[in-house]
C-alpha cells in the first residue's frame, strides 16, 4: 500500500474548516476530530472512507456484551475484544510511522499509538453505552 501524502489544497482548507466547526460545537465528536486530523495526513481517505470507520466502530460496539455492568466488568469486556479477539495493539516502531497516527489506518492494521487505541476504545465503549471519558495524562 502506498504511503499517505497529503490532500490538495482546497481539500485541505475544506478538512480544517470543518475540523474547526467541529471542535467549536457543542458536543465535539471524538471519531469525526480524528478523521478530520486523518484526512489532512492522508489525501487518499475520502468522505465514504470515513463512513466506514464509523461503521466499523459501531460495529465494533455491536459485538460488545449487552451493558457489561460495572466499570470492570466493561474493560475486561473492552479488553477481550479488542486487545483478545480482535488483536489490537502497539509497537515500538509504530512511534516512526504515520500510519499509526491515524484513526482509519489504526483501524485497519489493528496496530497503532497509545492514543490513538485509546481512541479505539474510548470510542466503541462509549457507542455501545459505557460512560466513558477520556483523560489526560503527561
Amino acid at each position: 500500500m502506498p504511503s499517505p501524502c497529503p490532500p490538495p489544497p482546497a481539500r485541505s482548507a475544506e478538512l480544517r474548516e470543518r475540523f474547526a466547526e467541529e471542535v467549536r460545537s457543542e458536543r465535539p465528536g471524538l471519531s469525526a476530530l480524528c478523521l478530520l486530523v486523518a484526512a489532512e495526513g492522508d489525501g487518499r481517505l475520502d468522505e465514504a472512507g470515513m463512513d466506514a470507520v464509523e461503521i466499523e466502530l459501531d460495529r465494533l460496539a455491536g459485538e460488545l456484551p449487552h451493558r457489561p455492568g460495572s466499570p470492570h466488568a466493561w474493560a475486561v469486556a473492552l479488553r477481550d475484544l479488542l486487545g483478545e479477539r480482535y488483536g489490537f495493539h502497539g509497537l515500538p516502531d509504530d512511534y516512526r510511522r504515520l500510519e499509526s497516527s491515524l484513526l482509519h489506518e489504526v483501524l485497519r492494521r489493528r496496530r497503532g499509538l497509545p492514543i490513538l487505541l485509546s481512541v479505539v476504545w474510548i470510542e466503541v465503549a462509549r457507542r455501545a453505552g459505557a460512560p466513558v471519558y477520556g483523560v489526560a495524562l503527561p
